[in-house]
C-alpha cells in the first residue's frame, strides 16, 4: 500500500511510524541484511552501463504500472532499530555515518531518496558511477560495494514492483554509502598517522557538516557533483596531484610484465658503458614515457646499446631532480634504487599523499607560512601562498625522528645554550664519560647534579642517575645548536637551528639529527624573520650571532610553522615528485588504507 507524506505524519513522529514499521516488518519477514543483500554470489559481476541499466528499468517497470514513480516512505523505526549497526572497521566513522543518515532523513522528509517505488532516481546512478570510479579519488571503490549494491537494485525491480521496505533497506544502505564515501573524501581513510616513536600530531580540518542539507536538497546530478567538489580540499596541489593519479595509474595498468631489478656495482658516469644501460634505457622510458634511442658508433658504424649517451644523460638527470637527488647524471645507489621502484609503488604513494591532503590541511588559512617536508629535507617559505625562500635541512635521524606538527615560530635566540635531554645524558654522554672522564673537561659544557655545578671527572658514572644531572653546552661555535636558535612554543622541545657540522648539507640523505630541524642558511632565515623588527640587517645579526652571551628577540611578526611528511606532490613546473620514505610512515599507512572500510561478516559476505 503507497503512503502519501504529509504534515501529520512529521507531526505525529516516531510513535505512528514504529507501529506502521512493526506491522511491515512482520508481514515481509525479512532482516535488514537480506533485504539489502539479498543472496547473490560475493564474485564480483560484470555490470553493465549505467543509462542503459536503468533504462532497461524503466522500460521493464512501465509494463508493470502506469504510474509516475515515486519516492517510498522511511520509517523511524526502522533508522532507530539500525542505529547500533556496526557496519563500518572504522569505529570513529560507525556513529557519525549513523547520526548523519538519521537527520538527512529527516531534512529529506523520510523520503527515499536514490530508489523509488517502481524505479531507481536519476541520482542513483551518478551516485554508483562515482563509487565504481572512486579510486581516481585516490580511494578504493570496494570501499563502497558498488558493484553489490548495483546487482541487488537490479533484482530489486526486474520482475514486478518490490516491496517497498525492500526499497527502503537498499536505500538506507545506498546513504550510508554514500555518507562513508564523503567522509573519505573530507576527512580521508587514515586515522593512526603516527607508530611507535614515530610521531605524527594530526590536526583534522573541520568536519564537512553541510553534506547532509546538500543532499536533501540535490534534484541533479550536477548538483550531487558539487557536493562531491566541496568537501574535498580546495587546493591546486590537491588537484594536480589527483591528474598525477590517473597519469601513473593509466602507467602501471598498461606496464608489461614484470619489473627486471637492475643491478649496477659502483656508479656509471655520463658517456661510458655499461651492460646495464639498456634496462636503464627502457626502465627510463616506461617512468617518463620519453624515447631515448640506441647511438650510433661512429667508428664501427653498430648501434651501441651500452653506450651511456648524451640524451640518456639528461633523462638520468631529470629523473634525478623529481627525486630530489643531486642532478649531476652519475647512475649511483639511489638512482638505481627509484628506477626499480614499481609504478604501483608510485600510485601507492601519491594516493597516501592525497589522503594526508584530505586530513592534513593546515586549520589556520595563513598565506604567510613557512613549510618543512621531512623526506625531502627542505624548508620553503611561502608568502601570499607562493614560495619566495628554500633552503636545505637535516631531520631526524630514523631512531630520532622529527615529529610531524604544526607550531609557530616566535622568537630567535642568537648564541644559545644547549641544554642536553636526558635521552642524550643517558645513551651518549654518560657511556663516554665510563670509558673517559675527562673527556668533556675542555669541552663547553657546564655540568649540574641536584642543581649544584660539578666536575664530571670526579663523577662516579657508572652508578649515575641521568634524570639527576643537568648538562649546559654554552654558546661557541661548536655548540650543538649553532650560532642561532629559532624557538617554537611545542611540548617536544622542536626547533629550527643552525649547526656547526655544516659538510652534511652536501648529502642526499640528511636525516641525522636527534629530532630537531637544523638550517643551511640560519643567518639569511633570521634576517627573513626579523625584517618587520626595526634595526634588525644582516650585520646586527652576524654580530649577535657570534657573541658571547645568548640573547632573545621576540618576533613582531610570528609564523605558522607547518612541519609536514609529503612523499609524493606536483612542483611548480608541473613535474610529479617522490621522496623516499624514510621513517616508514608511507607503509604503514597503507596497511590502514588498504583495510576494508566494511566489515565482512557471513551475513554480508552473502552479497
Amino acid at each position: 500500500m503507497k503512503r502519501s507524506l504529509g504534515s501529520g505524519w512529521i507531526a505525529q513522529g516516531i510513535t505512528v511510524m514504529t507501529i506502521a514499521c512493526v506491522s511491515v516488518a512482520q508481514a515481509q519477514g525479512k532482516t535488514y541484511q537480506e533485504i539489502v543483500y539479498g543472496q547473490a554470489s560475493v564474485k564480483t559481476v560484470a555490470m553493465s552501463e549505467p543509462d542503459r541499466t536503468t533504462e532497461a528499468l524503466q522500460l521493464s517497470n512501465a509494463k508493470n504500472s502506469g504510474k509516475v514513480a515515486g519516492p517510498v516512505l522511511v520509517d523511524t523505526a526502522f533508522l532507530f532499530d539500525h542505529r547500533n549497526a556496526e557496519l563500518l572497521t572504522d569505529s570513529y566513522l560507525n556513529g557519525r555515518i549513523t547520526d548523519k543518515r538519521d537527520n538527512f532523513y529527516r531534512s529529506n522528509e523520510f523520503q527515499t531518496k536514490w530508489l523509488f517505488d517502481s524505479e531507481p532516481s536519476a541520482l542513483y546512478d551518478a551516485l554508483i558511477e562515482n563509487f565504481k570510479n572512486a579510486d581516481l579519488y585516490g580511494l578504493n571503490p570496494d570501499d563502497y560495494h558498488a558493484g553489490m549494491l548495483e546487482e541487488r537494485v537490479r533484482e530489486l525491480y526486474n520482475l514486478s514492483l518490490p516491496a517497498e521496505r525492500e526499497v527502503m533497506a537498499l536505500d538506507v544502505r545506498i546513504t550510508e554509502m554514500y555518507f562513508l564515501f564523503t567522509a573519505h573524501l573530507s576527512e580521508g581513510k587514515i586515522r593512526t598517522a603516527g607508530y611507535s616513536n614515530k610521531l605524527w600530531l594530526r590536526e583534522t580540518r573541520p568536519v564537512a557538516t553541510d553534506d547532509v542539507l546538500r543532499l536533501a536538497e540535490a534534484k541533479s546530478v550536477k548538483d550531487l557533483d558539487n557536493i562531491f567538489e566541496s568537501v574535498q580540499p580546495n587546493s591546486d596541489q590537491y588537484h594536480k596531484l589527483q591528474e598525477a593519479l590517473a597519469f601513473y595509474r593509466d602507467l602501471a595498468r598498461n606496464a608489461v610484465g614484470q619489473l627486471t631489478a637492475i643491478t649496477v656495482n659502483g656508479r656509471i658516469e655520463p658517456l661510458a658503458r655499461h651492460k646495464a644501460i639498456p634496462l636503464i634505457r627502457k626502465r627510463l622510458s616506461q617512468f617518463d614515457l620519453h624515447v631515448y634511442p640506441t647511438t650510433l658508433d661512429s667508428i664501427t658504424g653498430q648501434w651501441d646499446t651500452l653506450h651511456y649517451d648524451k640524451n640518456l644523460v639528461q633523462g638520468i638527470v631529470a629523473f634525478q631532480l623529481i627525486h630530489g637527488l643531486e642532478p649531476d647524471g652519475v647512475i649511483g645507489p639511489m638512482t638505481v634504487t627509484y628506477l626499480n621502484k614499481s609504478l604501483q609503488s608510485r600510485v601507492e604513494a601519491i594516493a597516501i599523499n592525497l589522503d594526508r591532503m584530505r586530513w592534513m590541511q593546515p586549520a589556520d588559512a595563513a598565506v604567510d607560512y613557512i613549510r618543512v617536508n621531512i623526506p625531502d629535507y627542505t624548508l620553503r617559505i611561502y608568502e601570499n601562498n607562493m614560495e619566495v625562500y628554500k633552503m636545505r635541512v637535516i631531520v631526524g635521524a630514523v631512531e630520532n625522528p622529527t615529529p610531524v606538527f604544526n607550531d609557530r615560530v616566535e622568537h630567535v635566540v642568537f648564541s644559545p645554550t644547549w641544554t642536553v635531554p636526558v635521552s642524550i645524558i643517558k645513551n651518549e654522554i654518560i657511556p663516554r664519560l665510563k670509558s673517559n672522564p675527562d673527556y668533556y673537561t675542555e669541552k663547553n659544557y657546564v655540568f649540574y647534579k641536584n642543581g649544584e655545578k660539578i666536575d664530571p671527572s670526579g663523577e662516579a658514572w657508572s652508578s649515575a642517575n641521568p634524570g639527576s644531572y643537568r648538562i649546559v653546552q654554552q654558546p661557541g661555535g661548536d655548540n650543538s645548536l649553532g650560532r642561532v636558535k629559532f624557538g617554537m612554543n611545542n611540548s617536544m622541545r622542536i626547533y629550527l637551528h643552525d649547526t656547526p657540522s655544516q659538510r652534511l648539507f652536501a648529502k642526499d640523505y640528511r636525516a641525522l639529527s636527534h629530532g630537531c630541524i637544523r638550517l643551511d642558511e640560519p643567518a639569511e632565515f633570521a634576517e627573513f624573520l626579523l625584517r618587520n623588527n626595526s634595526g634588525w640587517d644582516a650585520e646586527r645579526i652576524k654580530k649577535e650571532m657570534f657573541s658571547e652571551n645568548a640573547s632573545t628577540v621576540i618576533l613582531r611578526k610570528s609564523y605558522p610553522v607547518h612541519v609536514q611528511y609529503c612523499t609524493a606532490w606536483v612542483d611548480e613546473t608541473g613535474r610529479v615528485n617522490f621522496r623516499d620514505d624514510i621513517y616508514g610512515h608511507d607503509r604503514m599507512q597503507l596497511l590502514e588504507f588498504n583495510r576494508p572500510a566494511l566489515k565482512v561478516t557471513e551475513t554480508i559476505a552473502g552479497l
